[in-house]
């Protein structure tokens, strides 16, 4: 499996096996796939649309700022023009809560949604159910991604999971303390800035017990938070700090802490997985960070110490180019993880970052990258990881997902998880890879899943009609529907080969449902596709 993929849960399983079994008789878009992959330029400059009348550049802007290309977005973001559509995206507050009622409709069997961490706790322990919260942290992601009109509001969202990656299987009490970090931290904060985004997360009981900040202590100080905090959330490996910094960061952040008591913490003042400061183990005495002195203080004071860390760090020149480039590195693509954006755009970012009010304000940030000359001029392919070929896949054929197992969505879960890829269950603290690292060895994992998709073998997905889909783009005449699967997937980025080859398949007279369902798995599975 590439990646820090995992292997099924023990819930899963029997649906797993149940999915395998459908596709272990096999389709002949998974075969026609494998024999035309080579056939095609792997990671080529990206295809631009070509008939239909879609404008490319805005086919562009939605493939890399939603869940996933789809004809109704594409008509919607037309409706607006180009500026529009994105300045709709970048004002996600009108779009999100009351102002979204057909997703928060389709989020009301999630329970856990608008749990507090004890809330959680109270529900789902007692019954030994814990899996039911861990599922829904993802479930609750995945709907979001296919169905929220904020589109670029949750494409944030999941950048910034990725970011501050917590693994959902680091402790059993991760299970309830996940939910509300990913809602209340992440979520909040995907568009704001940058340092609010920060200082929450370090104020989120489930970072401090995934990093084991709970057990830093003035008498044995540990040093894991502190490297992430400098390494992986602010200012970029090696990237102007030294091993001393570490140590005098973990000595600033002795007693950041979480309550992990049932009955409450601190008196009863704290609640279950709150953020709790433990001013009886912090380290009084003087430090120095990157070359500032901070004076030590005791008592509740200790805690400004973090907070004066916390500044330093998000505000350091060296924080500004680190977000700069990994943002550019998101929305303008690049198949390697080495991937270096164009400097004159990161520096344009950068600058931005440390000039907005507030500072690192994400929304400014995004408004240089997203512009349409940046866009269309810098953007390169990009290959779409598991998680972003099954939100796309579900949102390309109009997909109702439906609750159909007290796990939830346990066949689309088992799918992507084959795929390499589950969210919040990646190991390591650096998130899963952003890179065509996904292609080595999986493909076929990845056929299998579209292949799935399109012939209605999930279990989690509502009956659905490709001759309907076809009709909507006005593609149902022999020798039409490959061009009609063409615009459907992908605006008309389908390269005239690829067209040629899906037509090839379908032929030239009277098809089938099921052929045509077939065909569908076919141009899913093609370079086209599997790139954006």
């Amino acid at each position: 499996m590439i990646g820090q993929g995992h292997e099924p849960r023990t819930d899963d399983r029997d649906v797993g096996r149940s999915v395998t079994s459908k596709l272990s008789n096999g389709s002949r878009s998974v075969a026609a796939a494998a024999a035309a992959w080579g056939a095609f330029s792997i990671g080529s400059q990206r295809a631009r649309a070509g008939g239909g009348g879609f404008d490319p550049d805005l086919v562009l802007l939605i493939d890399r700022i939603t869940g996933g290309f789809s004809v109704a977005e594409y008509a919607h973001a037309a409706s607006l023009g180009y500026d529009g559509y994105l300045a709709e995206q970048l004002d996600y507050e009108s779009l999100i809560g009351a102002n979204d009622p057909d997703l928060q409709a389709r989020l009301v069997p999630y329970d856990t949604q608008n749990m507090t961490s004890l809330e959680i706790l109270q529900t789902y322990s007692p019954m030994n159910m814990s899996g039911i919260a861990l599922f829904q942290a993802t479930t609750i992601q995945m709907v979001s991604a296919v169905y929220a009109k904020a589109q670029l509001y949750h494409r944030m969202f999941q950048f910034w999971n990725h970011h501050l990656n917590i693994d959902i299987n680091s402790s059993g009490a991760q299970r309830f303390l996940l939910w509300p970090f990913l809602r209340d931290v992440v979520l909040a904060n995907a568009m704001t800035s940058v340092p609010d985004l920060i200082r929450a997360s370090a104020h989120g009981g489930a970072m401090m017990l995934y990093l084991n900040n709970n057990t830093n202590v003035s008498t044995a100080p540990n040093e894991n938070y502190a490297r992430e905090l400098m390494e992986l959330h602010t200012l970029g490996l090696d990237n102007g700090y030294t091993q001393t910094d570490i140590e005098e960061l973990a000595r600033i952040l002795t007693g950041w802490s979480v309550c992990l008591s049932g009955g409450g913490c601190n008196g009863g003042t704290l609640e279950y997985g709150d953020f709790r400061f433990r001013s009886n183990v912090h380290d009084t005495g003087n430090k120095t960070l990157l070359g500032i002195p901070i004076t030590g203080q005791s008592g509740a004071a200790g805690e400004m110490e973090g907070e004066q860390a916390i500044t330093i760090l998000v505000e350091h020149e060296n924080a500004a180019d680190f977000f700069a480039r990994k943002l550019c590195r998101f929305f303008l693509g690049g198949l390697s993880i080495d991937y270096d954006p164009p400097e004159d755009i990161v520096q344009l970012v950068k600058w931005t970052y440390l000039n907005s009010n507030p500072i690192g304000d994400i929304r400014s940030m995004l408004s240089v990258i997203l512009q349409r000359d940046v866009l269309s001029t810098h953007a390169v392919p990009k290959f779409r990881r598991p998680y972003d070929l099954t939100t796309a896949a579900l949102r390309a054929i109009d997909a109702n997902v439906i609750v159909t197992h007290p796990a939830f969505m346990p066949s689309l879960r088992f799918l992507m998880n084959l795929m390499g890829m589950h969210p919040n269950f990646w190991g390591p603290p650096n998130g899963p890879l952003d890179s065509k690292a996904w292609s080595e060895g999986g493909m076929i994992s990845r056929w299998g899943y579209v292949d799935a998709v399109s012939r209605g073998l999930i279990n989690d997905v509502s009956p659905f009609s490709v001759t309907q889909l076809l009709a909507s783009v006005g593609a149902t005449a022999p020798g039409t529907q490959a061009q009609g699967l063409s615009d459907l997937l992908t605006g008309g980025r389908m390269s005239p080969q690829e067209v040629q080859s899906v037509q090839d398949f379908i032929g030239f007279g009277t098809v089938t449902e099921a052929g045509l369902k077939e065909a569908l798995g076919l141009a899913m599975s093609l370079p086209s596709y599997q790139f954006i």
